[in-house]
């Protein structure tokens, strides 16, 4: 799977950066059927990665980052945040299979890699999922739909100097109080 890859970020590349993507071509680890990168064609796509369901699930979650944005950015303008890390986004969906998604990236416990986590999605500090449309209190910056409710308020904790990433677990590390709980292992070498 590495060397599709490879092949076709080196085909990608091969009309803008034309010497870097035929040194990468020539210095392959293996054998392929052409000498040169120019000679293979444009990038190909197996028809087994096409995932309509996959694309479609994306696509939603690119809409709703959207209307989060819009909010983070009021806040923004108005001063209240200076960027989208000192945010924490609480919202509620109604759509219950879509909240069942958002629910699968936001674990209560934070001891994975965090990669897959809401609040990656959303560029904030924290993401709090809401059952009920009424339990979210009335912030300075909200919007609401049919299908959402979005408020952004002040993140909770205290600033992470490695991630810029708000956290409770800030200083709790004897070794490292400086660092939230998902750098403290990454600076230990547990990643």
């Amino acid at each position: 799977m590495l060397a599709v890859a490879i092949e076709n970020l080196a085909r990608a590349i091969a009309p803008v950066l034309s010497h870097l993507s035929e040194d990468i071509w020539q210095f392959l680890p293996y054998k392929t059927p052409y000498q040169s990168v120019f000679e293979s064609g444009w990038v190909k796509l197996d028809d087994s990665w096409k995932n309509p369901d996959l694309a479609t699930k994306w696509e939603t979650l690119r809409d709703l980052r959207t209307e989060v944005n819009k909010v983070l950015e009021q806040a923004r303008n108005d001063k209240a945040i200076g960027s989208s890390l000192e945010a924490k986004v609480r919202l509620y969906v109604a759509d219950k299979s879509l909240r069942q998604q958002l629910a699968a990236f936001n674990p209560a416990d934070l001891s994975g890699n965090g990669v897959d986590e809401l609040r990656y999605l959303f560029l904030a500090s924290q993401v709090e999922l809401l059952d009920t449309p009424g339990s979210l209190v009335d912030p300075k910056y909200s919007a609401q739909t049919d299908a959402f409710s979005i408020g952004v308020v002040d993140a909770e904790g205290e600033k992470c100097d490695r991630c810029w990433n708000y956290s409770t677990h800030v200083g709790k590390s004897a070794e490292h109080p400086l660092l939230c709980e998902r750098c403290v292992p990454a600076i230990a070498g547990q990643f």
